[in-house]
């Protein structure tokens, strides 16, 4: 402790008494770190009155450093080479040419090409993206693990930045062939009488289905739960029963696999771009965002 206080040396303060070392002069100093002369006095003034020395021996207008600052000089000279490398890999992470972003995904069929578009754009940036169901992406986003997800919601929360990608309907995914295809959309009876695969509890298409199964009041058959899109797609392929999806997941060109709507206006979901609010002007999310706004067309910013 000195004077009563705490040993502070600032940064600005080692910047001017090492500019003073190299300039030799007070006003050489102040012009070379853009301040005025005043400030540069009235710094080094209350650094040697704090520490009781004098750092600079005054021979005219020429100030020559002392043993003291020359013995610090080395060491202030690599402080400041630290301070200007980290400061660098600051300016190189907010103009997107180094740096991370983590984020996570619900549903690949959404985001791969913008993903591929994304690190074409910014090739020093690393990401690292997961694939995990809306709810764990939620945990996670919140946990500060990852910094925006790709979720499906009925609606954003309202603690979330959140960009709207598009609208999907959910529907059943069921094996070509299979004889309720011939119709063109299900009532709830009718889904009341298949086997049912879901994905796994957290997952957001599955917790909106869920919902609107228990209004209707039918007694639903689930067969199995399961983790992944295309474990799904496999067991409907192999006959165990029909899956709970959403449309836009299901390309009309495949050739194992078909959608058939239910009629029920509560089956509809949204899929969404999310952060914490205080991350959405971090430079890598705010770049995510501006991309997938060019990407899909249709995206607006959802209303909390």
């Amino acid at each position: 402790m000195r004077n009563g206080g705490p040993m502070s040396l600032t940064l600005p303060q080692i910047r001017i008494i090492e500019a003073i070392c190299r300039t030799g002069a007070v006003g050489a100093a102040a012009r070379d770190l853009g301040v005025s002369q005043p400030t540069v006095s009235a710094q080094l003034r209350q650094i040697e009155d704090r520490y009781h020395l004098r750092l600079f021996q005054r021979e005219g207008h020429r100030m020559l450093p002392g043993p003291v600052a020359l013995s610090l000089l080395p060491r202030m000279r690599a402080a400041l080479a630290l301070v200007g490398e980290m400061e660098t890999m600051l300016d190189r992470t907010s103009s997107l040419d180094a740096g991370r972003l983590s984020i996570g995904y619900s549903t690949h069929q959404f985001v791969m090409s913008l993903l591929s578009a994304f690190i074409a754009r910014h090739p020093g940036l690393r990401i690292e993206a997961r694939s995990q169901a809306s709810a764990d992406l939620l945990d996670l986003l919140r946990r500060g693990e990852i910094e925006a997800a790709f979720v499906t919601l009925p609606a954003p929360d309202p603690d979330l930045t959140a960009l709207e990608l598009r609208r999907d309907r959910i529907v059943l995914m069921m094996p070509v062939g299979h004889p309720l295809l011939a119709r063109d959309a299900l009532d709830w009876a009718d889904v009341a009488t298949v086997g049912l695969i879901r994905r796994e509890a957290s997952s957001g298409t599955r917790i909106v289905f869920d919902r609107a199964a228990q209004a209707s009041g039918l007694p639903m058959r689930h067969l199995l739960d399961l983790g992944s899109w295309e474990s799904l797609r496999g067991a409907v392929i192999e006959g165990i029963g029909c899956g709970i999806a959403m449309d836009g997941e299901i390309d009309p060109a495949d050739t194992q696999i078909s959608a058939l709507p239910i009629r029920d206006p509560a089956l509809e979901v949204g899929h969404f771009l999310v952060c914490l609010p205080e991350m959405r002007n971090v430079a890598p999310v705010a770049a995510l965002f501006a991309l997938t706004a060019q990407h899909f067309p249709q995206a607006r910013h959802a209303k909390q």
